[in-house]
């Protein structure tokens, strides 16, 4: 007798949105030029806007996703009110994961490579009993990965925020009490073990935005020892490191968005086991030296940071 392993219909894709209609027709057109994009659920989550400047913008991208075809099915959530970034994301997963078991998260700003959507369905079924494993991710930074490894993936403790997957059961522990991160950060202790662990940047993005929603995900998956796993090649890249996103300004990681896609997919095996190495050197651009903090501080203060910044955007 011949046994068949049921292959499960593709994971639900949540897109979040807000006020950039052009950055948005990029990601749909991508995300519908995916092999799968047609046997695949959209559900849309477009957050209200915050004041009158935003008003436009979100009308913008209203008017387009009422158009967009390609998908499975597609729903349209819009929000009567601003909820924020934070708010819209987890409220979206959680939403969604109601009635799926896993799904797959982009933001407005993700452009996806074609075999993207088959990366992320493979992953989540051939991972989804995986122990230790939250999320599969998609991006991964262009960094210097130790010659002796040899796997296709890799995983952190750091959560993927740019094109990601996760599943129901896992989600629910993620969401349990994420207002630990404050008692966390109050003790030195806790500071130096997750920067360690997670990217020094986190620290300081604690700083500026705490309540912002991956940062958090990142500390609890952190707490409960759960790991993400990581392609070696990214397939997607941030189209929104232009300043127009709510949060992210550029400057964060190395946002080099020119290098090509890889044409394959990775191997799917066992899940590859945590290699300080890879870690190290996946997280060495999150720390920034004084000098460059100092830098920074003085830039803003006088008021050259922000254009300095577009330009070097300008330069790739």
């Amino acid at each position: 007798m011949t046994m068949h392993t049921l292959t499960p219909p593709p994971a639900p894709i949540v897109l979040i949105v807000f006020n950039r209609p052009d950055h948005t027709a990029k990601v749909v057109e991508a995300l519908a030029a995916n092999n799968l994009a047609s046997e695949s659920s959209l559900y849309v989550y477009s957050d209200a806007p915050r004041n009158e400047r935003d008003q436009a913008g979100v009308q913008g991208v209203r008017t387009y996703l009422r158009s967009i075809k390609g998908f499975k099915s597609i729903h349209l959530i819009e929000r009567p009110t601003n909820v924020g970034c934070t708010r819209n994301v987890l409220s979206a997963v959680t939403e969604t994961l109601e009635h799926h078991d896993r799904c797959i998260v982009v933001e407005d700003d993700i452009q996806t490579a074609p075999q993207f959507l088959t990366y992320m369905n493979q992953a989540l079924t051939h991972y989804k009993d995986a122990p230790g494993l939250c999320s599969i991710g998609a991006y991964t930074h262009p960094f210097t990965m130790p010659g002796t490894y040899t796997h296709d993936l890799f995983v952190c403790q750091r959560h993927c925020s740019w094109g990601w997957g996760t599943w129901k059961a896992v989600w629910s522990r993620l969401m349990d009490d994420l207002t630990i991160m404050d008692k966390g950060m109050a003790d030195p202790t806790m500071r130096r073990a997750f920067a360690s662990t997670c990217g020094e940047d986190l620290l300081r993005t604690y700083k500026r935005v705490p309540q912002i929603w991956d940062l958090r995900v990142t500390y609890k998956a952190w707490t409960l020892g759960l790991y993400t796993l990581y392609p070696k090649a990214s397939l997607v890249r941030n189209i929104g490191k232009d300043g127009s996103g709510t949060h992210y300004n550029g400057a964060a990681l190395h946002s080099v968005d020119d290098i090509p896609f890889p044409e394959g997919l990775p191997a799917f095996g066992p899940l590859p086991e945590p290699d300080e190495a890879v870690i190290n050197a996946f997280l060495k651009p999150t720390h920034k030296p004084l000098w460059r903090q100092l830098a920074i501080a003085l830039t803003k203060a006088i008021g050259l940071y922000d254009p300095l910044l577009r330009y070097a955007n300008s330069k790739g």
